[in-house]
């Protein structure tokens, strides 16, 4: 059957993928060792990373340095995507309900980039004539300034915790200190009286 899929928004994919990246593709191997559902020993399609844009952090790649993944191929399904060795692409991947690989569709906005142009062709495409790149970075930098939203909170929350604790904490103390004085205070009170008193009969026998 014939693969059907909805233009959407680089945005609205971007929110739906699990990992998005440029990268060459470097070639198709077969892994021995993992097999799909049916039995058949799985493909993967290979990639030197050159940006990520969402699921792995840009940082973890070095100076001049690509890291190294790979895609399960879906070239063999109705809406499978088809990779060609050596060629550019930004691909858009969604991770199998286990979370243990991706895989690409053609309904994701993957596509060959050549010659580095990401600008969106025309309609169909609901972001025609956007830069594509651009808008991702633009998507990713939104997204980190959540997390980075959520953690500041995080502290503040845990500060304010900290803070109210202390507080607690030096009410204890003044208490205490205050139990302490009361206390000094009646024995000093109580021992004067007793001098007072001795004072007193020494006097009156004199």
């Amino acid at each position: 059957m014939a693969c059907k899929c909805s233009w959407r928004s680089i945005a609205e994919n971007y929110q739906s993928a699990s990992l998005i990246f440029y990268g060459k593709h470097t070639g198709k191997s077969i892994n021995t060792a993992v097999f799909a559902i049916d039995g058949k020993e799985l493909a993967f399609e290979n990639f030197e990373v050159i940006r990520f844009y969402k699921g792995i952090s840009t940082a973890s790649l070095g100076s001049g340095q690509r890291q190294k993944l790979s895609l399960v191929s879906t070239s063999a399904q109705s809406c499978g995507f088809h990779f060609v060795s050596t060629h550019y692409y930004l691909v858009y991947a969604q991770a199998d309900n286990l979370g243990n690989f991706w895989e690409v569709s053609q309904c994701s906005r993957t596509k060959e980039i050549r010659n580095n142009q990401f600008i969106v062709p025309t309609q169909p495409d609901p972001e025609a004539g956007k830069d594509e790149q651009r808008e991702l970075i633009r998507l990713a930098q939104a997204d980190s300034n959540t997390v980075n939203l959520d953690v500041w909170q995080k502290d503040l929350t845990q500060l304010k915790l900290l803070h109210e604790e202390s507080q607690v904490n030096l009410q204890k103390q003044l208490k205490k200190k205050n139990s302490m004085s009361i206390i000094l205070s009646t024995t000093t009170l109580i021992l004067l009286i007793y001098l007072l008193l001795d004072f007193w009969k020494k006097k009156t026998k004199a």
